[in-house]
C-alpha cells in the first residue's frame, strides 16, 4: 500500500489547480477551476476574486456556518475538490487518475499570519501576479481542510482516505 500512497502523493503534487464544486445560496451548483498551494498535508489554500461565483458561494457558506443556519437542506457545509490527470496523458478516459476530496472551508483574514504564509507559497508557485492580486480588495484567501476523499489510480484501483490525502488508503471493493 505504501507504493500506492506514494503514487497518490506524487500525483497530487504534480497538479497546480483544483476543480472546485460549490453551491450558491439558491442551491445551484457551480464548478470552477482555481490554482492552489498546499499549506501542509491535509490543508490547501486558494486565492480567489469576489467577482467569481465560486468565491461568492464560499463566502455564503462561511456566513451560513458562522450564523449556525443551514446553507440549504442538502448541504453538509463542505465543498468538493477534484484533481484530475490530463486527458492527453491518459490512455483510457474511463480509468482516468484522479483525487476527489470533501473540504471544509475557512476564510483567512487579512491580518492572519497563515494568510501571509499562503500568499508567500503562492508567490513561489505562481510568480509576481500574486503581488498584484494581493493588492486588489476583491481577492480572498481561503483554507481548504480535507475531511475525506478518494484516489482512483485506474480500473480496479480505487482507495478511500480520511483527513490527510494519500495516507492510510483503504481499498474500495466493487459492489
Amino acid at each position: 500500500m505504501r507504493q500506492v500512497e506514494a503514487q497518490c502523493r506524487t500525483f497530487l503534487m504534480s497538479r497546480q489547480s483544483v476543480m472546485l464544486s460549490t453551491q450558491s445560496s439558491n442551491g445551484e451548483l457551480e464548478c470552477s477551476v482555481v490554482p492552489f498551494v498546499e499549506l501542509k498535508e491535509g490543508e490547501f489554500a486558494i486565492f480567489v476574486s469576489e467577482l467569481a461565483q465560486h468565491t461568492q458561494n464560499l463566502l455564503f457558506l462561511i456566513d451560513s456556518l458562522n450564523a449556525q443556519k443551514p446553507t440549504n437542506q442538502k448541504s453538509a457545509g463542505l465543498v468538493a475538490g477534484l484533481w484530475v490527470s490530463d486527458e492527453s496523458a491518459t490512455e483510457q478516459l474511463f480509468a482516468r487518475e484522479r483525487l476527489t476530496m470533501q473540504l471544509a472551508v475557512e476564510l483567512m483574514g487579512a491580518n492572519q499570519s497563515q494568510r501571509s504564509e499562503a500568499l508567500a507559497l503562492m508567490q513561489v508557485e505562481f510568480g509576481e501576479v500574486i503581488d498584484v492580486l494581493a493588492g486588489l480588495p476583491d481577492f480572498h484567501c481561503f483554507k481548504l481542510t480535507v475531511q475525506s476523499g478518494r484516489y482512483v489510480k485506474g480500473f480496479g484501483a480505487a482507495y478511500e482516505f480520511l483527513n490527510c490525502p494519500c495516507q492510510s488508503l483503504q481499498g474500495i471493493n466493487g459492489r
